[in-house]
């Protein structure tokens, strides 16, 4: 028999697929393990925080507003007036806790809450919404989020993705924004549902301060027709829900709870100092 030289058919040390496709397996499984250990971690952060009772919840607040750079009340006029709209609605609320507005200048239409019971609105949301029923609304939807203590969560939230970060590669800036998309998508419904959360207390808010639900949509439909504009699909990654659907979900809560939906208040703010 003549020798014929030949490869073997078969070598253990020499993978058969594309190096390419095991580094996609490899990044796959780590984002998927990610997922999971910040999905498992974030339902621990909200046990805990679901049973802090209020003595920790405050000393909480106050380390956490003391770590963070001071804000100094601005000399706006219009800050008083939101301030005074904001106290109103604490009892309906149920906020004990501290829930300082601050006026930021802006054109974007928002309002959010930072730890240590911090409410920014900024200027753009004044100049969206025309009737005080129409603002109250938003500032009691950002009291329900103190209220759910949903601040806390985020910030908890954000320290468990660090960690993880911390722990896995020591780095808690590059491994974090490689995981940062992984972390969106995976937010985002929960959001959704704190979302939703908040706008369902806000809605009962705005019925106890004014004895009527007229102006809990006025923001938001303000927003739809901009919203129409985003890119079909976008809001499964966003962390609020569809305006529309905010809408008619509030609309829903109306009908079923049998609120009233009287005539708003016109919104009237001092006018803003001008600059020196």
């Amino acid at each position: 028999m003549k020798y014929q030289p030949s490869l073997p058919g078969h070598n253990d040390n020499v993978s058969q697929e594309h190096p390419l496709k095991d580094f996609l397996k490899i990044l796959a499984g780590l984002a998927a393990l990610a997922l999971l250990g910040f999905f498992l971690l974030g339902l621990l952060v909200d046990a805990v925080v679901d049973r802090m009772d209020p003595a920790t919840e405050a000393s909480l607040t106050r380390i956490v507003a003391q770590k963070t750079p001071a804000v100094p009340a601005g000399s706006d006029a219009r800050e008083a007036r939101v301030q005074a709209l904001v106290d109103s609605l604490r009892g309906c609320a149920g906020q004990q806790g501290p829930a300082t507005v601050r006026l930021a200048r802006s054109t974007t239409p928002n309002a959010f809450v930072v730890p240590g019971g911090t409410i920014y609105v900024l200027t753009g949301l004044l100049e969206q919404v025309q009737s005080e029923n129409g603002l109250s609304f938003v500032l009691a939807h950002e009291l329900a989020h103190l209220a759910h203590r949903d601040h806390l969560r985020a910030l908890g939230r954000g320290i468990v993705l660090y960690g993880l970060a911390a722990l896995v590669s020591g780095d808690t800036s590059s491994l974090a924004s490689v995981l940062a998309p992984v972390h969106q998508l995976g937010e985002a419904r929960y959001s959704q549902g704190r979302e939703s959360a908040a706008d369902a207390l806000a809605l009962r808010v705005l019925a106890c301060r004014y004895g009527h639900a007229g102006g809990a949509t006025e923001f938001f439909e303000a927003l739809a027709e901009k919203e129409s504009d985003a890119l079909p699909g976008s809001h499964y990654f966003a962390s609020h829900p569809a305006m529309q659907a905010r809408i008619a979900a509030l609309q829903a809560a109306i009908a079923q709870a049998g609120m009233k939906t009287g005539v708003v208040t016109p919104l009237v703010l001092p006018k803003q100092a001008s600059p020196p």
